[in-house]
């Protein structure tokens, strides 16, 4: 059929070195897993033992990928459907292995755990204050028993990655037992979410930890998750940490750790459980000079000898589990109806983050088009899994046959981002990407290449909000210093919607009074958290713009009052937010403004109290609600924050030029008018120049310069103000002494004014008699105006623009008198 090529063939006599090296480079990477190639020499024999028809198609070496082949090995001949684009999960190929830095190492075991709730409630450790402070005393006194080599640390930057981490042989860290009398413990953290980098013995069942930082950076050590062998069953252990940051802690107020027997699991079927004993947080003596360590210690009875068991701080929830879950949605055949998975974008190491998209189908295209958005996204911070379960929780019910979900899917379209950090939790983060950055300080950012995660949830947002109205943005996060659940939110300074953010938090207390405590809300917004996502997304147009914060610790509320949250009360939160949405969007309005009515009396008695502290008792009267709501509200300094490092080193010259293009290309000179409408516009702007130029001069000669010069302070102070209430940066508790400065302003300027524009104007007219005159009275645009009912989202989304377009605006003086030419 092909004698030329089968010519060729016959007088090869080497195979290609190219295919030989991509055959052994996709094997090495685990990409090929077929058959031993065969020699050049055997491909040669096979070719001439065919037939000259079935040549192509069964001749190894000319066998291609897309090529279909059945189980005998026999060609088909027709191409094997693309690749899916959208990184679409089917039961016939296998999920995407995590992809970790090329400097980690990675051991091979897949480590998976029960989800069981304790049966009982789990109480906070009661502290006695006797509890034991045990003395650091390190490596020198004491002996290492597990240590990670060439750790990232700040400094160093990421570079590249591959599934299974750095490359070569997987060395064994933990000491080798000397005998079955050994009683030493085995050590391991080098899988995924696992944190810990060194334990060092310092007496027969006493070990110190230390925790590995956020992976390019000398910080961020809070998280921890590992695993140890060769347990004692009688024996009491005692572990502790000696390099925490943080100077508070809910360890301090009764947290205890988590820790899991496999032993226990696999005989008793329990899971995962707080444990712990003679529970201390205290400061490290042992500083670096640097920065302040604090420890944490606690003592421990393992529940069966030769057991593996596993600590962490939080129920873990990993890259794989989060796989294995939307893999069950997607080969759901009836949720993979209303729930569309998609790649929103591949993170730094190459990982998917996933965008689910939850609605049903709409009957018509204006059905579809009336549906309001949601917004939902967990885990920018990758130590805090307790998003995580909130978030399943959301997913389990959303995509339920429950009638609530299906009235949820018919009326919002719901976008879910389950996890926006995927590197960070596969290696062990507490709360940066591998940029070394606290992503949820950057959502301002402009680097896409450096912040992909954030950068096209940003991104994807701002589409939607083109399409449809966002009802609702929530980031799922987890606190380590206050207990209960409870929001952060941004405070609207449209007074037609004034108190209306603050309403979905009381609802959703309302809903889960056990657990979601409104008095730990806060809505004020700082300086230095003006990069969250909250922020940036209250600032694009999203009035209820949310972060949720779950405690690590537990509940101080109801009958839950002193007892730790599982897993199965973190994700009941994600259905008492379906439920809040329902109660939020009823078109019975009467539980809408029975909240509202709740928060004006809550934000009176706020008032009161702040006036009293001050020694100031005073009746506001009916001018209470002129108080401005910063005033009032303390900062969120009790949260779980952290002050933005700004951007690496390795990024500066980057971010610099890109900001001197985008500069650039906003000094371009605009294109000249093209059509007589633009051209007289342009004309009559020009002239209204010139001519404010003249009469200034004009009014200088005539004796009037100080008086213009005091309307126009005026106007600036005016625009300065104006500006300060849009932005929400400089709040004041009364407008009242700017109210009262225009009362004693001359008029005498604006008439004298008036008259001299008048005359100059007609003097114009008659120089140029030909041409007609328009009279148009300007009207007085003041920076304090407040938007049409109509153009609420129109002055939403160019609110930070309109401050600067006022800087620029010249003072408007009264009836002035317009050429207009054709």
């Amino acid at each position: 059929m092909f004698p030329a090529l089968e010519t060729d063939l016959k007088q090869e006599t080497r195979s290609d070195p190219y295919e030989d090296f991509m055959y052994r480079h996709l094997q090495y990477y685990g990409y090929y897993k077929g058959p031993p190639r065969l020699s050049s020499s055997a491909v040669h024999r096979q070719a001439e033992a065919v037939s000259r028809d079935s040549f192509v198609l069964s001749s190894p070496l000319l066998k291609k990928k897309q090529l279909l082949h059945d189980e005998f090995g026999e060609a088909n001949p027709r191409l094997r459907e693309p690749r899916d684009l959208f990184a679409f999960f089917s039961g016939s190929e296998p999920m995407q292995a995590p992809r970790w830095p090329i400097e980690c190492e990675v051991i091979k075991e897949n480590i998976h755990h029960i989800d069981r709730v304790p049966p009982q409630p789990e109480y906070f450790y009661q502290p006695t204050g006797n509890e034991k402070v045990p003395e650091i005393v390190g490596e020198e006194k004491g002996t290492v028993v597990y240590q990670l080599d060439s750790v990232p640390a700040k400094g160093s930057y990421f570079t590249s990655a591959r599934v299974g981490g750095k490359r070569g042989i997987i060395k064994e860290l933990a000491v080798t037992l000397q005998g079955p009398e050994d009683n030493t413990l085995l050590f391991e953290s080098r899988f995924e979410s696992g944190n810990l980098q060194k334990a060092v013995r310092v007496d027969t069942y006493e070990y110190e930890l230390t925790l590995r930082t956020d992976l390019y950076t000398n910080k961020h050590t809070q998280w921890f998750y590992f695993r140890v062998q060769n347990t004692r069953k009688d024996a009491t252990y005692r572990f502790t940490i000696v390099n925490l940051l943080k100077p508070k802690s809910l360890y301090a107020v009764g947290m205890k750790p988590l820790m899991y027997s496999q032993l226990d699991a696999k005989t008793r079927n329990i899971g995962w459980r707080r444990e712990g004993s003679e529970i201390r947080y205290y400061k490290n003596n042992t500083e670096d000079g640097q920065q302040p360590f604090y420890c944490l210690t606690w003592t421990i009875q393992f529940p069966h000898d030769q057991d593996t068991c596993f600590f962490a701080h939080f129920y873990p929830y990993t890259y794989t589990d989060l796989q294995y879950y939307l893999l069950s949605v997607a080969n759901n055949p009836l949720q993979s109806q209303f729930c569309k998975l998609r790649t929103l974008c591949r993170s730094l190491a190459g990982n998917t983050v996933y965008l689910l998209t939850i609605t049903n189908p709409s009957r018509t295209p204006q059905e579809a088009a009336a549906k309001k958005a949601v917004v939902l996204s967990a885990r920018a911070h990758p130590g805090e899994s307790n998003g995580s379960w909130v978030m399943k929780g959301f997913l389990d019910f959303i995509l339920s046959n429950s009638p609530d979900a299906e009235l949820l899917r018919d009326i919002f379209v719901f976008k879910v981002v389950p996890m926006l950090n995927p590197d960070g939790v596969i290696v062990g983060n507490y709360r940066c990407s591998l940029a070394g950055r606290d992503l949820n300080r950057h959502y301002k950012t402009i680097l896409k290449e450096s912040f992909p995660c954030i950068w096209y949830t940003k991104n994807m947002i701002k589409r939607l909000l083109e399409e449809r109205e966002v009802l609702l943005y929530c980031d799922f996060h987890g606190h380590s210093r206050k207990n209960n659940i409870f929001l952060y939110g941004c405070n609207n300074s449209d007074r037609k919607y004034w108190l209306h953010e603050r309403v979905f938090p009381l609802m959703l207390s309302k809903n889960a009074p056990e657990k979601f405590s409104f008095h730990s809300c806060n809505f004020k917004v700082q300086k230095s958290k003006e990069g969250t996502g909250r922020v940036v997304m209250w600032r694009m147009g999203v009035l209820n713009s949310y972060t949720m914060e779950s405690t690590f610790g537990g509940s101080t509320l109801g009958n839950k009052r002193d007892t730790h949250f599982t897993t199965e009360d973190l994700k009941s939160l994600g259905y008492h937010v379906c439920d809040t949405l329902l109660d939020f969007c009823d078109p019975d309005r009467a539980k809408f403004m029975q909240c509202l009515a709740e928060l004006k009396e809550l934000l009176q008695q706020e008032i009161h109290k702040k006036f009293n502290e001050l020694g100031q008792d005073m009746d506001l009267g009916e001018s209470w609600n002129d108080i401005s709501l910063s005033d009032i509200e303390s900062s969120t300094s009790g949260s779980d924050s952290s002050l933005s490092d700004g951007l690496p080193v390795h990024l500066l010259n980057i971010a610099d030029e890109l900001n001197q293009k985008k500069k650039m290309d906003k000094k371009k000179k605009k294109k000249p008018p093209q059509t007589r409408k633009q051209r007289n516009e342009q004309y009559q702007k020009n002239n209204l120049v010139r001519e404010l130029k003249s009469t200034e001069d004009a009014l200088e000669r005539a004796g009037f310069a100080s008086t213009v010069q005091k309307r126009s302070t005026f106007s600036k102070n005016a625009d300065h103000t104006s500006s300060s209430t849009i932005q929400n940066e400089k709040p004041r508790l009364s407008e009242s002494r700017l109210r009262g400065r225009d009362k004693g302003l001359s008029l005498d300027a604006s008439e004298a004014t008036a008259l001299v524009l008048t005359k100059s104007k007609d003097r114009v007219q008659r120089e140029k008699p030909g041409h007609t005159t328009a009279c148009s009275p300007k009207t007085s645009m003041t920076p304090s105006r407040e938007p049409a009912p109509d153009a609420t989202q129109r002055w939403l989304r160019n609110r930070l623009l309109a401050p600067r377009r006022r800087r620029a605006t010249m003072v408007v003086y009264p009836s002035l008198h317009v050429y207009t030419y054709p």
